[in-house]
C-alpha cells in the first residue's frame, strides 16, 4: 500500500474530510487529494504534521511498520524503567522460540485475569440453575399432587 492509499484509508476510516485535514495543514483539498492520489507526496515537515493528525507513527505512515503507536504512547512507563518501546524491543531480541513461550505466557496471564469475571458468571449461572431446579421440584409436587386427585 502507498503513502496516498495509508492516508486515505485513515482518512475515511476516521470520518474525516480532505476539507478537514487540508486546513489542519494549511493546504489545498488539491494538494491533499495529489497525496492521496499518489501525485506527490510530502514533505517531511507535512509529513510528520499527518503523523501527529492521525496519532501514528511516520514509519506507520510509510508502511516501514504495521504498529500505527505514536512516540508517545511507546514511552508509557509499564514499570520503573520499562516504556512500551522497551517491551517491544525486548520482544523482537527473542527467538521465535521465546517468542511463542512469551505469547502462552501472556496469554495464561490473560486467563488468570479473567478467572475472576468468569467465577462471577459461573456463580449466577449456578443460582439459575438452583432457582429453575427448585421450581422443577415444586412442579413436579403439584403435578403429582394433582394425579392424586384424578
Amino acid at each position: 500500500m502507498s503513502f496516498g492509499n495509508k492516508l486515505y484509508q485513515l482518512r475515511t476510516e476516521r470520518g474525516i474530510y480532505q476539507k478537514e485535514l487540508a486546513e489542519y495543514l494549511a493546504v489545498s483539498i488539491g494538494t491533499i487529494s495529489n497525496y492521496e492520489n499518489s501525485v506527490h507526496s510530502p514533505d517531511l515537515e507535512t509529513l510528520c504534521r499527518f503523523a501527529e493528525y492521525f496519532q501514528v507513527s511516520t514509519d506507520f505512515l510509510l508502511e516501514l511498520t504495521d504498529n500505527a503507536e505514536t512516540m508517545e504512547n511507546l514511552n508509557v512507563q509499564l514499570s520503573e524503567g520499562h516504556t512500551v518501546g522497551n517491551a517491544l524491543n525486548s520482544i523482537q531480541e527473542l527467538s521465535m522460540p521465546g517468542r511463542q513461550k512469551m505469547i502462552k505466557y501472556l496469554t495464561m496471564i490473560n486467563i488468570y485475569e479473567e478467572m475472576p469475571k468468569k467465577e462471577r458468571i459461573i456463580g449466577k449461572q449456578k443460582q439459575i440453575i438452583d432457582q429453575q431446579a427448585l421450581e422443577i421440584s415444586r412442579l413436579k409436587e403439584r403435578l403429582e399432587s394433582l394425579e392424586k386427585n384424578l
